[in-house]
């Protein structure tokens, strides 16, 4: 009888020793996260660690989550890391804060110049993203582990592995951010001389991807190489996919500095210029008005009449500075009779320059006309 009573003292002291512990760590948990500068809660968090560490208190995976996850520039980097991945190993988090560990972690060792160990978190982004049984969601992760790897890799100067990984992500998910990647290490590229480089990484891009984004980055790449014609031949193959504003005038700016020397590709330059026009409002005067100037260009006494509105144009110019020079800052009383009557003669010079290019305009409406139905039908082809 004596030794059961003292067994179930004892055990009843070792219980009531646990819970006085459990009771302690709570709150000093509790404590520590009331805290409201985020330096002093990730002390206050190590602390709790160090002290109660593997003897199974409440909030011990709570702890390491949030030393990980609390935002703080004198934290170490290689000990958030190892926080949070033990945090995911344990029992009893959500899948939102692991998900925030997962996405946390590899940017931790990465800044600490564990670019191993980055690469195999983010890699543990990929694996969850696949297991995952909605498929945006799915896409979302695995392309967003890929993006992170990529992004490493840039940084590192390691700009083949990053382009393959940005690549890959692509693929997985075409999203706009990833897209900006891409052209931002095409920036990088440039700014280097690296062009060979460039072209073999979109060449790469294109091959898996055969859409718009690839075909203006390649394009773009091939052409600042002077590879003109496979330049263009990448942009129209892109374009006939789909017709994006870029690849638009990127075609229709090739086709206009080749038409000069090359006279067979007029009537496909005005096509290429006014479907530019439509495309790019910005640029839609100018590349209409170079369009219009083409097709009247056709035609030889046009194309000269043309140059006599030039002329006349430029007669008006002439006349308004010497207006502007002589007449500058003058009210009505202050003019001479002679400044008056040279006044009105420079008036009467402009008036009859204006007169002058109505009358070649007019002659020129029948051709006007048809390039106004021109535009019409490639608007109507666009669905514009």
């Amino acid at each position: 009888m004596m030794k059961r009573t003292i067994l179930a003292t004892v055990t009843l002291m070792f219980a009531l020793a646990g819970l006085a512990v459990a009771q302690s760590a709570d709150e000093d948990y509790l404590k520590a996260m009331q805290i409201s500068d985020n330096c002093a809660k990730v002390q206050a968090l190590d602390a709790y660690i160090s002290k109660y560490a593997g003897q199974g208190t409440t909030n011990e995976h709570w702890a390491y989550a949030y030393y990980c996850l609390t935002p703080c520039s004198s934290k170490s980097g290689q000990k958030a890391a190892e926080y949070g991945e033990k945090a995911i190993g344990m029992p009893g988090l959500d899948e939102q804060t692991k998900l925030g560990l997962m996405v946390t972690i590899p940017g931790l060792y990465n800044s600490i110049g564990q670019t191993d160990k980055a690469d195999a978190a983010a890699r543990k982004i990929i694996d969850y993203g696949k297991g995952q049984s909605d498929p945006k969601t799915a896409a979302k992760l695995q392309a967003g582990g890929y993006l992170m790897i990529g992004q490493f890799a840039e940084k590192a100067g390691n700009y083949g592995k990053a382009a393959e990984n940005y690549i890959t992500a692509y693929g997985i998910l075409k999203d706009p951010s990833i897209s900006k990647q891409l052209n931002g290490l095409a920036a990088t590229l440039y700014k280097n001389q690296k062009f060979a480089e460039a072209e073999q990484v979109f060449r790469q891009f294109y091959a898996a991807d055969k859409g718009p984004e690839s075909a203006a980055l390649l394009g773009q790449t091939l052409y600042k190489q002077n590879k003109v014609d496979e330049a263009l031949a990448i942009y129209k193959e892109g374009y006939a996919i789909k017709k994006t504003p870029a690849l638009a005038l990127n075609i229709a700016i090739i086709l206009n500095k080749e038409v000069k020397a090359k006279p067979a590709l007029t009537n496909e330059t005005i096509n290429a210029l006014i479907e530019a026009s439509l495309l790019n409002p910005k640029e839609s005067k100018n590349l209409l008005g170079a369009a219009e100037y083409l097709f009247v260009g056709q035609d030889k006494d046009l194309a000269s009449s043309n140059d006599k509105i030039a002329e006349h144009n430029k007669a008006i110019e002439e006349f308004n500075k010497t207006i502007g020079t002589k007449f500058e800052g003058k009210s009505e009383e202050d003019l001479s009779d002679a400044d008056k009557r040279l006044l009105k003669t420079l008036q009467g010079n402009i008036e009859t320059e204006k007169q002058a290019i109505a009358q070649i305009q007019a002659g020129q409406k029948g051709v006007r006309d048809k390039f106004n139905a021109l535009v019409a039908q490639v608007k109507t082809r666009l669905g514009k």
